[in-house]
């Protein structure tokens, strides 16, 4: 919510979009969000930046394998740190601002 209330032009355009695809005379239900693209993105791009869980389910490699250059032994532990894959700067232009994709919509 405070993503949007700071981009009042990215709620503009969300309102738009769910008036013209639901209207204001019901509720947005779940069949509705496959016509609502832009606010699937809005949704997708707060979930990169602020993750439900910053660490993904611990996975356990069945045989050695390498992970990144390193060599990992089986039966090993590996936590994935999706808050730091979703912020990398090697990843994503300027990756801590929320990114509306407003210029997609126009």
């Amino acid at each position: 919510m405070s993503n949007l209330l700071n981009r009042p032009h990215v709620l503009k355009k969300a309102r738009a979009e769910l008036d013209d695809q639901v209207g204001q005379q019901r509720l947005m239900d779940e069949p509705d969000l496959s016509k609502l693209s832009y606010l699937q993105n809005i949704i997708s791009e707060t979930l990169r930046l602020y993750p439900a869980a910053p660490l993904l389910v611990p996975h356990f490699p069945s045989s050695d394998c390498t992970v990144g250059g390193y060599d990992v032994p089986r039966d090993t532990t590996l936590l994935v740190n999706a808050w730091a894959i979703h912020r990398d700067p090697k990843l994503w232009n300027d990756a801590d601002s929320f990114k509306d994709f407003l210029h997609l919509y126009l």
